[in-house]
């Protein structure tokens, strides 16, 4: 029996291993092989640090082992390489593996000892057993994640599609290079093709054609139809011929799930027809699960855009048009044309643009918040520091970008760092860091500066730095505004103090140097945690004296305004209250809401309903949280704790990152709550 309150279910990534041809071995033999496969995982560094950290358990699994690791996406893989390599050598067993990211179950039994569950587990092995001798077999999920990171992503190449002995059919990636994994095809698996393809012309499909029961001219259109289909070969489906009743119903839903295509007859008089609201609902559903059926509408009558449900499953695809029957021919060849080529996407009437990264300063759907006249005011103003802060994802980058367009309007000198683009090594030391700055700030002026001769070593990085801007400032008269973005990255290096300290020196220099050349030079800085948190002395730093410009998430009316430019898909504002009441107005998200009802990828009802769930429209975003907090575990206890104590007021290392990365907020009374309602619904659930 199990104790409930040792339970715990969490997503963890699960390297599975097996000895190719145990059961032909002799008893005496399989021992010798386990052993030398043990000792060979033992040796590998990845299994020896994490198992050290106390993040890693191994279990046997009779043909060979299992490893989970509880936090390290990357582990499986590193792990697996490693061995890859060591077995290359021709020591130990020939092995395949399998690694899968899924749920897990950890418990404590009624002996006191911990154990694992958990369909992550299953699915796992039922991956690794898609491999043959050296293939290292991912799922589709674990390789999605992996491919993230750039070391990584090169190695993920697509193996094809395996089938369970259950029947079930698995998507499968391989993690091969030259020095690590298989790149042979596995027995188990059919090859994966460049792209997927669609059935060919030649081949029957099964069909259903979707219409209104005794309508006029779409009877005569389904007649049309299924004379000609059926005269090309294919396996046509039309309910007349059924019985209306409950096991009516099921025939029609099982075969609308079972077919490749789904031919809609949408006319006026069927747009009220809740029927047909129910079986396109039904061939979304079946698409979004498995890639098929193909949706393909024909309108009878005028060529418009549906209103109404209907319309939100159909909008979005091309339609072919039939008015009359001189248009028979015609539909019938966009028809066969149809069936044989993947469907596009109708354009809509304003170009839609990827949800996701900055919004471009031009772009139609930026939404313009009170901050943003605040921050072109201060750089009007030429003010000596603009500090730019919100969580991940509030529009820092954007609002920046809106900036330097405003200083190229105004003719004035401009220059960018973004800290994120900067790795470790680069800010091992001061000179070196600041040696970079000067040199990136110089190319992007096209300025020519002799380090060998100006940068001394006697005079120490800042004194350098200084003189460094001095000098870029007295090369023209014209303005010069330094945007910084990810400035937060620089608190954790142990020159930050020093750094920022330079900076409010500039700010200061306009006093105490008022003939300089400071006036005519800004410094905007965007970032995300809280500085007093890593600056030392804050008197000594550009954030207690420079202009502050806090993001705020938006508003309901600056969302009705973002509706509205977006075509509004959201037509009444009780919705538009609901949704901002769901994504407490966080910007991303509600682009990412309204891009997808505008697409028609689902109605309002349906992204409501389906908002947590990972097959709804926000699932990669939150599966993302849900992994970047599994990877710390000071910050998974401080989001377990911001769950059940939403009253905490701590300021720990792991609540100032989910404040920064905008998965937790802080309330004027200084509660650390969760930012949104979405957040809360998902996470309360897998945390």
């Amino acid at each position: 029996m199990t104790n409930e309150a040792h339970a715990q279910t969490q997503i963890a990534h699960i390297l599975f291993l097996d000895i190719v041809g145990w059961s032909r071995e002799s008893i005496n033999a399989q021992g010798r092989l386990l052993a030398d496969l043990s000792r060979l995982v033992t040796e590998c560094p990845t299994f020896q640090a994490v198992k050290a950290a106390g993040e890693l358990m191994a279990f046997p699994s009779g043909d060979g082992m299992w490893i989970l690791f509880k936090s390290d996406l990357t582990g499986p893989a590193r792990c697996a390489t490693e061995l890859a390599q060591l077995l290359r050598t021709g020591v130990g067993p020939a092995v395949r593996m399998g690694i899968h990211s899924g749920p897990v179950r950890f418990q404590t039994d009624i002996a006191g000892t911990q154990t694992v569950v958990g369909d992550g587990i299953n699915m796992a092995k039922r991956v690794m057993d898609m491999g043959d001798d050296g293939h290292i077999v991912l799922s589709s999920q674990y390789a999605s994640w992996l491919k993230q990171f750039d070391e990584w992503s090169s190695s993920v190449q697509p193996l094809g599609q395996g089938v369970t002995k259950h029947g079930e059919k698995l998507e499968l990636f391989t993690l091969v290079s030259d020095r690590f994994g298989r790149a042979e095809p596995s027995s188990h698996v059919s090859a994966a093709s460049a792209a997927p393809s669609r059935v060919a012309s030649e081949k029957a499909l099964r069909l259903v054609v979707l219409y209104k029961r005794n309508a006029q001219p779409d009877d005569q259109v389904l007649a049309l139809l299924e004379q000609a289909l059926e005269s090309d070969g294919h396996d046509v489906f039309i309910d007349r011929h059924l019985k209306i009743g409950v096991e009516w119903a099921k025939a029609i839903e099982d075969k609308i799930r079972a077919a490749d295509g789904v031919i809609a007859i949408v006319s006026d008089s069927s747009l009220g027809s809740e029927m047909l609201e129910y079986e396109l609902e039904t061939a979304y559903d079946e698409h979004r699960k498995r890639g098929k059926p193909y949706l393909l509408p024909i309108r009878v009558g005028a060529d418009k855009r549906v209103d109404g449900p209907i319309g939100a499953y159909i909008n979005g695809l091309n339609f072919s048009v039939w008015q009359s029957s001189r248009d028979n021919d015609r539909v019938i060849s966009e028809i066969r044309r149809a069936l044989t080529e993947e469907p596009k996407q109708a354009p809509t009437d304003k170009q839609l643009e990827p949800v996701g990264g900055a919004v471009p300063p031009d772009s139609p759907f930026y939404a313009e918040r009170m901050t943003d006249v605040e921050f072109t005011k201060a750089l009007r103003a030429n003010e000596s520091i603009i500090l730019v802060k919100g969580p991940r994802q509030m529009g820092k980058t954007s609002l920046i970008g809106r900036g330097a367009k405003l200083v190229r309007e105004l003719g004035w000198r401009q220059v960018s760092t973004d800290f994120q683009k900067l790795s470790t090594s680069q800010m091992g030391s001061d000179d070196a860091f600041y040696k970079l700055l000067a040199a990136t700030l110089a190319r992007q002026l096209k300025l020519k500066y002799d380090f060998a001769e100006e940068w001394i070593d006697v005079f120490g990085a800042n004194m350098n730095m200084d003189n460094f801007i001095r000098e870029l400032l007295e090369a023209s008269d014209e303005p010069l505004v330094w945007f910084m973005d990810e400035g937060d990255k620089l608190f954790g290096v142990p020159f930050a103090s020093d750094f920022f300290g330079l900076v409010r020196s500039w700010h200061n220099s306009r006093a105490t140097e008022p003939d300089g050349p400071w006036s005519r030079f800004t410094v905007v800085i965007g970032y995300a945690t809280e500085a007093h948190l890593f600056i030392q002395d804050l008197n000594q730093s550009p954030f207690n004296v420079g202009r502050q410009i806090p993001l705020q998430p938006f508003n309901l009316d600056q969302l009705w305004d973002l509706n509205e430019r977006y075509g509004s898909p959201i037509k009444s504002r009780t919705d538009a209250e609901a949704l901002h009441q769901l994504v407490g107005g966080q910007p991303f998200l509600t682009r990412r809401a309204l891009d997808v009802l505008a697409r028609a990828q689902m109605d309002f009802p349906t992204l409501m309903a389906t908002a947590e769930r990972e097959d709804g429209a926000f699932g990669d975003h939150l599966k993302r949280i849900l992994i970047s907090v599994s990877q710390l575990p000071s910050v998974y206890q401080a989001l377990k704790e911001s769950l059940t104590h939403p009253e905490m007021t701590t300021q720990t290392d792991g609540f100032q990152r989910l404040l920064a990365a905008g998965v937790l907020k802080q309330t004027p009374d200084n509660r650390i709550v969760l930012s949104n309602e979405l957040y809360r619904r998902y996470l309360s659930t897998h945390v």
